[in-house]
């Protein structure tokens, strides 16, 4: 009876019948090891969720004390030169009991009282890191000096789902998968789910993770209603001898035709001691020759076993897919033959010419003229010519489809277009050919192109430039002044127009709004008097305001037109005019006034005649 009768077998038994199961199976393949090395026996690890809902916080029914009791009779039954350890697991995992070797009644003593003492008081249930404690002990438990013979069983009870919540860094049971693949098929995981809701759903994932070798498994008691039940009728579980094999086939690289293999291990395990041989079963008649090991196999009890085997490939092998199938065939005829598919696939050649292609000088915006690939297959099919390397701005324009291979000589004419974007320069990239059938290499050759750049081209990036560097500096300029560049224009547009206000003082205008005029509003650069003020007419004497820079700063001359001018009491022809200088033309007296502009010897004309 094998691992796939324990589903049937647990509908009508209990957690302490499962217990004793795999007590009593693993015993039985102890004694039949223990006959050739007396250093076998079983080395159990236990887990117990001691999380509080296992006692029946939160509603659930009170499982803990029948749990002790069956683990408590699972230790009676356990026989000498066994080891147990025990782990409870809720939030953290304790070590309770670390491989206590069972040599005498005192021994049983011992784990006795240390099951009795276990309490269900925690909270939460980090399942994962509990499956991560017991991975590792088993690892270490196979690394000691006596592993030899002795079978590593791990037994998980719980009744609650992986509950991780505020735990920092949480282990999951998924990532435990790496641990599985280290313990090389060594040792048996039940996990014995006791909650009344469905079991985590990632147990079922684990416990059936091909690195078990189908030593795992998942068993349901939903509330412990069966803990009470007895468990005689599964005595003959895992007693019969048993192969489990493996080999990984998504690796297994295709080969070349005239060549042999490199070494395909097939990992075995056995539940006894036997002697293996292999065969190949081939049924294309492809040729392909198995050089098995030069002897038969030995297998020991319990223990992980790696076969090296090579195939010897003819020189004349087609391409392609070839199903083979290797067959372990015991030398006692004890163990049933096994059979390992083994899918071979043999390359085919695919050559490519020239090795360098060179496709001249060529204007961005235009298409090369026509190269020639010539391509030798051994197949027919299709396959796919693409760029590869700095080809960003360079695309296929010939061959525009797939190409279609025949057996010899195959020419692919190529055309390459550049794109309108493209920068003047050399460009060395990859032409790169993939067949569609995977088994068949790519095959490439290396391919230059010059582009050229047009003078149009040339002209716009130089503007681009010049543009460039005005926006750099229109920037630099507004952030030194603190300005917007709309301020920055209107600064620019004032500094020909002229600023301050004349007031009239003789003769008083009959609006007191005309008696104040200002040359800020004018937006001029220039204005004669005698438009601003109509008494000026008369005298026959006239005079024009003007912006003018010296320095640096802006001034405001008086020039004199006609007639005769004063600007503080003093005949001019032209005068710079500061803040209250008083201007005379015959009858009219005006005074000029701009804060801005204050005399340098004094702070105000001090003009004060009218």
């Amino acid at each position: 009876m094998t691992f796939r009768y324990f589903k049937y077998w647990f509908k009508f038994n209990s957690i302490q019948n499962i217990i004793a199961l795999a007590f009593i199976s693993f015993s039985n393949l102890y004694s039949a090891s223990a006959q050739t090395n007396l250093k076998g026996g079983i080395d159990w690890i236990l887990v117990v969720d001691t999380s509080a809902s296992m006692r029946g916080v939160g509603g659930t029914k009170n499982i803990f004390e029948p749990v002790k009791n069956s683990i408590t009779e699972f230790v009676n039954t356990a026989r000498l030169g066994d080891t147990v350890t025990i782990y409870t697991f809720d939030k953290d995992v304790t070590l309770n009991a670390n491989d206590i070797k069972i040599t005498s009644n005192p021994d049983r003593g011992k784990l006795k009282q240390i099951i009795s003492s276990l309490q269900a008081e925690g909270v939460r249930t980090h399942t994962g890191k509990a499956v991560q404690k017991a991975l590792q002990h088993s690892a270490l438990l196979n690394q000691s000096a006596n592993a030899l013979g002795r079978t590593v069983s791990i037994v998980f009870l719980t009744d609650g789902l992986e509950d991780v919540r505020g735990i920092p860094n949480p282990v999951l049971i998924p990532s435990n998968t790496q641990f599985l693949r280290e313990q090389q098929c060594k040792p048996y995981i039940f996990f014995v789910s006791l909650g009344l809701k469905e079991h985590e759903k990632q147990l079922n994932d684990f416990a059936n993770n091909p690195a078990l070798c189908g030593k795992g498994r998942v068993l349901r008691d939903p509330g412990g209603i069966q803990l009470n039940q007895l468990a005689q009728n599964i005595r003959p579980v895992l007693i019969t001898p048993k192969l489990d094999v493996n080999l990984l086939t998504t690796n297994l690289q295709a080969v070349l035709p005239g060549t042999t293999t490199e070494p395909l291990n097939i990992n075995s395990i056995s539940n006894v001691n036997g002697k293996v041989s292999l065969q190949l079963e081939d049924p294309k008649q492809s040729g392909i020759r198995l050089i098995p090991p030069d002897r038969t196999i030995d297998l020991a009890a319990n223990q992980a076993t790696v076969i090296p085997v090579r195939l010897q490939i003819p020189p004349e092998a087609k391409g392609g897919a070839n199903s083979l199938r290797l067959v372990l065939i015991s030398a006692d005829q004890a163990i049933a033959p096994i059979k390992v598919d083994l899918p071979i696939s043999i390359k085919s050649q695919l050559q490519i010419q020239p090795k360098k292609i060179d496709f001249g000088s060529i204007e961005a915006g235009k298409t090369t003229e026509t190269q020639t690939l010539v391509l030798r297959s051994n197949i027919s099919g299709t396959a796919s010519l693409q760029l590869q390397g700095n080809s960003k701005d360079v695309s296929m324009a010939e061959p525009s489809a797939a190409i279609s291979l025949q057996p010899g000589e195959t020419k692919i004419p190529v055309q390459l277009q550049v794109t309108d974007s493209s920068f003047a320069g050399d460009r060395t990239f990859t032409l790169v050919l993939t067949p569609d059938n995977s088994i068949v290499n790519t095959v490439s050759t290396e391919a230059h192109l010059y582009i050229l750049m047009p003078l149009w081209r040339k002209i716009v990036i130089w503007l681009l430039l010049l543009l460039l560097v005005f926006l750099i500096t229109l920037i630099v300029v507004c952030l030194i002044q603190r300005k917007t560049p709309l301020e920055l224009v209107e600064d620019f547009r004032n500094r020909k127009r002229l600023e301050g206000a004349l007031v009239v003082l003789e003769p008083l205008p009959q609006s007191s709004e005309d008696e104040e005029i200002s040359l800020t509003d004018l937006h001029k650069g220039r204005v004669c008097l005698s438009d601003l003020i109509p008494a000026i007419a008369p005298t026959n004497s006239d005079a024009e305001l003007v912006t003018v820079w010296r320095l640096g700063k802006k001034n405001i001359d008086l020039r004199c037109l006609k007639g005769v001018i004063f600007v503080n009491t003093k005949n001019i022809n032209t005068d710079e005019l500061f803040n209250e200088d008083i201007i005379e033309i015959g009858n009219v007296k005006l005074q000029f006034n701009w804060i801005e502009r204050q005399r340098p010897s004094e702070t105000s004309s001090g003009q004060t005649n009218f």
